[in-house]
């Protein structure tokens, strides 16, 4: 009987330092996945403390400062913007563009001068109010005689500008009207279309050189909210036209260049525009390469590509740390930091009170087996 109950007791410790090996092994299996996380949230503080943010710079008549740089930031037209950019798809190296503007050139794709306008807000084709000038005088005939054909005709606003200084002496006069005399004769002398709409294209960067301005006041009269100011005051001499805004009008003839040169443009998705998500975006696409940055130079009058990671601070960009998600990420980090090791010390305690649990049972069955080794052989050991 005693022998029975001895070989019980060894085979239930037996099986109890099984469970506790088990249990053992379950929990360093823990620890070991404790590790991984510990690693990896290490890796995400690490990646929070090396992201970085492209800025631009603005200069607002008080000083410069650098903002978040995104498509609004970067690519929508603003006085205070240091440099122009546009953005390009390095796949298609088509110009990414907001829906207004594709509209506006898709509608005036053959013309730089009237995508300009248009993106400025005013609403007529031919530069002018219901076809007339502001006199209801009549217009001069180049616009009236082109026909569709034929390259893009002048407008009547750019016509009646020529006009009103087709009798000046100056230099700037005798300039535009040498220029207009090489387009003109392009349209009796056998001149292709494309040689025509060359020469005229040439007048009218002259025209718009010396008389931007002016053509810019008659233009001031195709704006809705103007034509009605115009109305009621029965006067034109009533609303006195603004300082006409070469920057921007020039911005978007950049912008329109840029675009035909390029072959074309895509659309950005409008939640990508600005805000944090136009951030992301911005930052994202072009760290990987899928979208680069095009700056205007003004000495040169050309695009040409930029970097942000080759920049002297030239084209005024610059990279910095994204603070952003910093101490977002430093909080994270350090509470799930507190929480793993909370963990990993309540292991070491299971696996100590395990561990004294396993030497007690093993000491146990030592010492059972030593007893039931000596039962045996006193027992059986006079048989041999």
């Amino acid at each position: 009987m005693g022998m029975a109950a001895s070989q019980a007791r060894l085979l239930t410790l037996t099986s109890r330092l099984h469970d506790i090996e088990y249990k053992a092994q379950n929990i360093e299996s823990q620890k070991i996945a404790l590790a991984t996380q510990k690693d990896e949230l290490y890796q995400a503080y690490c990646d929070a403390l090396d992201a970085t943010k492209i800025q631009v710079k603005f200069y607002d008549g008080a000083g410069t400062k650098y903002v978040d740089a995104n498509f609004s930031t970067l690519c929508d037209y603003c006085d205070t913007r240091v440099s122009q950019y546009s953005l390009r798809d390095s796949k298609s190296g088509k110009v990414i563009v907001d829906e207004q503007t594709a509209e506006n050139y898709d509608t005036y794709d053959n013309d730089k001068y009237s995508f300009a306008w248009a993106m400025m807000g005013f609403e007529t084709t031919d530069y002018c109010w219901n076809g007339d000038d502001r006199d209801g005088s009549v217009v001069g005939t180049v616009a009236k005689t082109q026909n569709s054909d034929e390259p893009i005709p002048m407008t009547e606003v750019e016509q009646m500008v020529y006009d009103n200084h087709a009798s000046e002496t100056g230099d700037d006069a005798t300039e535009v009207k040498d220029a207009f005399t090489e387009y003109n004769n392009t349209l009796t002398d056998g001149s292709t279309p494309a040689e025509q709409q060359k020469a005229l294209d040439k007048f009218r960067e002259v025209l718009y050189d010396k008389y931007a301005d002016e053509i810019y006041d008659y233009m001031r009269y195709s704006k809705q909210d103007d034509k009605d100011k115009v109305i009621a005051n029965n006067d034109y001499n009533t609303l006195m036209p603004e300082e006409f805004n070469q920057k921007e009008f020039n911005y978007y003839v950049h912008l329109f260049e840029n675009i035909q040169a390029s072959g074309g443009y895509e659309i950005i998705d409008s939640q990508y525009k600005s805000g944090d998500l136009g951030n992301e975006w911005f930052n994202n696409m072009v760290s990987c390469g899928r979208v680069l940055i095009d700056l205007y130079d003004d000495d040169t009058n050309e695009w040409n590509e930029t970097s942000v990671a080759t920049s002297t601070n030239e084209n005024n960009l610059q990279e910095m740390q994204d603070d952003t998600d910093l101490k977002k990420a430093e909080a994270e980090y350090e509470h799930e930091l507190d929480v793993i090791n909370t963990k990993d010390t309540k292991f070491d305690n299971d696996l100590s009170k395990l561990e004294t649990e396993r030497t007690a049972i093993t000491t146990e069955i030592d010492s059972i087996s030593q007893v039931r080794d000596d039962n045996i052989e006193r027992t059986f050991g006079i048989f041999s």
